[in-house]
């Protein structure tokens, strides 16, 4: 999915169409660094930000960055209130949605060890803008749980928005792992 910066309308493909998926919210600026097309380096790692979607939690809301690093892969970067979490899907089974509460281990079976969940809620989707590897509409909804490490080093993302639920593992960044080539820069 691609949204035109011009005029805002979303455009999908897959393997049988190209189709139009209408005009999408035009998203406010937020409190991050990251912009659409930024480019830098994060953990001395070459990115380009191609997309993002604003997620919306009741109380406030949180971006997602898709990344094209140097290397051609993908990864995604939360940022959440000032926290920043580089993370890539994780195959990994997951219990039902209602089997995590905040305050309480969760394990899946992998080496990454075990995690506290951190919150459970809804996430609303209150636009994007750029490329993304999937489809999402402005006003789409699903429940997450976000967990960490004990020892606060990596991430755990589970997003309940399929059939089969999404894992994103990823690990904590101070902003000082952030640089952006324009950074400083007269404007």
């Amino acid at each position: 999915m691609a949204v035109c910066a011009y005029c805002e309308n979303a455009v999908i493909w897959d393997e049988e169409a190209i189709r139009s998926a209408g005009k999408q919210a035009t998203l406010p600026e937020g409190f991050s660094r990251l912009y659409r097309g930024a480019t830098g380096k994060l953990l001395d790692k070459r990115f380009h930000v191609l997309g993002r979607v604003r997620y919306s939690f009741g109380s406030g809301f949180w971006d997602e960055w898709y990344l094209e690093l140097h290397d051609a892969s993908t990864a995604w970067l939360s940022d959440d209130n000032h926290e920043l979490a580089l993370q890539s899907p994780l195959e990994a089974p997951v219990e039902p949605f209602e089997r995590y509460q905040p305050g309480r281990g969760l394990r899946l079976n992998l080496s990454q060890g075990s995690f506290v969940v951190q919150e459970t809620g809804q996430a609303s989707c209150l636009g994007v803008e750029g490329e993304l590897p999937f489809v999402i509409q402005a006003g789409e909804s699903y429940a997450y749980v976000d967990a960490s490490s004990p020892d606060g080093r990596l991430s755990l993302g589970i997003e309940y928005d399929a059939e089969t639920p999404s894992v994103f593992l990823g690990r904590w960044l101070r902003h000082a792992s952030l640089e952006l080539d324009d950074e400083g820069s007269e404007w």
